[in-house]
């Protein structure tokens, strides 16, 4: 981790280059937050959902947001408490490793779906029933010990959404699993693949080029085959997500990876967070003579806990930009990096240099020497297991949509650099009682 100073002057030290290029703007607003309230054992860093999705739930053409087991209905963001079960409280944790919405039984609203390890310890989808104060029923379409979280996407490429699930480490009956959507109840069907590659942090996309999905890992992918839900999905070892300095010990990954062609080159790479380590990298795809080999670069090797990670267009280009942050205390504040600073950091691929730029930047509650009682900073944003890209007030521009222990986040998009700075914010000098003029 480098220094804090250090961080400050990558951030404000401004080349002549970049004066050239608009700076997008993104502004913060809290939607919700646990309370501080430390004798029932509640406190800024939680317990608070790590997940959030976006849909239009009550059918009024705006974007609301779900997070756990409340929603928030846009625009005036009212909280509708415990709409469904799970995402119970553990503790410091909520049980809701992940969570996205799709319509499952085809009616036209907008379901959830979400996973847990805790209490859960599977995946559930959870029935709109289109109308506000009713509960949403919960339905079970998946079971395991270790769950790590479920992402979308489509699988056997029918032109719907399929779901992946993931699984932390491998387990005695557990294989690489993903769900059919299909039109008639139950709606969701399991398929097991296999058991290579069960390890934390999965994705979906096109390796190879075939115009089929593929299921990748952190330690290789499946190949899918032409009959996703019959045929055999070939798993290829071509490469192990590892720790920096450390090629071929394996780390565990974010959730989701993803596929993505980083350098245009016309091959689909890998980009992959250390959700528990240092580090987030992208893995260049090369094929030689017709045999494909991944070289992992990094991208930031003093930041850690990566532990989810998204793609959209931020600056408008029309091109995909990655974004990404830090978990607050993952794993009860024991991973590596649970005591640096907070941070949220969207980047510019630019054909693989990954330009950073901030979007949150804090410190956290904790000093040498100082027994841990420095008082909770404002607006501390922290990057949980599920964010979202949106345009959430219908300007033409992303949003970018957070969710962590310290809260649900909406950093809107408010135009670019240079930009009006409006009327000052501070009182007139004069009006001050101390003030004396120092000029004429």
């Amino acid at each position: 981790m480098r220094p804090l100073t250090c961080l400050l002057c990558a951030i404000f030290v401004i080349s002549p280059v970049a004066l050239l290029a608009a700076e997008p703007i993104f502004v913060p607003v809290k939607i919700d937050g646990p309370p501080h309230d430390p004798a029932n054992h509640s406190f800024w860093y939680g317990p608070f959902s790590e997940c959030c999705s976006v849909a239009d739930f009550d059918g009024d053409g705006d974007l609301d947001i779900a997070a756990g087991r409340n929603w928030y209905e846009a625009p005036d963001w009212k909280k509708h408490k415990d709409f469904r079960d799970g995402a119970e409280t553990n503790g410091p944790e909520t049980d809701d490793n992940s969570e996205f919405t799709m319509d499952v039984n085809r009616d036209g609203k907008p379901d959830v779906v979400s996973s847990g390890w805790m209490r859960m310890k599977g995946a559930f989808w959870y029935e709109n029933p289109g109308k506000t104060g009713a509960k949403w029923k919960a339905t079970r379409i998946h079971a395991a010990q270790n769950m790590e979280g479920v992402i979308h996407g489509d699988v056997d490429g029918d032109g719907d959404q399929d779901i992946l699930c993931n699984h932390w480490a491998p387990y005695a009956g557990q294989e690489m699993t993903w769900i059919e959507h299909i039109d008639k109840a139950p709606w969701l069907v399991e398929h097991r693949v296999g058991t290579d590659g069960e390890q934390h942090g999965n994705g979906l996309g096109d390796v190879n080029g075939d115009g089929r999905c593929d299921i990748v890992t952190p330690t290789g992918w499946y190949e899918g085959p032409a009959k996703p839900t019959a045929g055999k999905w070939t798993f290829h070892a071509d490469y192990t997500f590892h720790r920096i300095g450390e090629p071929g010990r394996y780390i565990p990954a974010s959730h989701p990876i993803l596929v993505h062609d980083v350098d245009e080159d016309g091959l689909n790479d890998l980009i992959i967070g250390a959700s528990h380590e240092y580090g987030l990298a992208w893995l260049k795809q090369s094929v030689t003579d017709g045999k494909r080999s991944f070289k992992q670069i990094w991208i930031e090797k003093d930041f850690g806990q990566f532990h989810t990670i998204a793609l959209g267009d931020l600056n408008g280009d029309g091109k995909a930009d990655l974004v990404s942050g830090k978990r607050l205390f993952a794993h009860h504040g024991r991973d590596a990096t649970c005591y640096e600073p907070l941070f949220a950091f969207w980047y510019d691929l630019q054909g693989g240099k990954f330009e950073r730029h901030v979007l949150s930047y804090n410190h956290l509650p904790w000093y040498p020497d100082q027994k841990n009682h420095n008082p909770p900073p404002t607006g501390a944003v922290a990057v949980g297991m599920k964010m979202n890209i949106a345009d959430m007030n219908k300007d033409g521009h992303n949003d970018v949509i957070i969710a962590g222990k310290s809260g649900l986040y909406v950093f809107y998009y408010e135009g670019s650099t240079p930009r009006d700075r409006g009327e000052p914010r501070l009182s007139p000098e004069d009006t001050y009682p101390s003030w004396i003029p120092w000029h004429k």
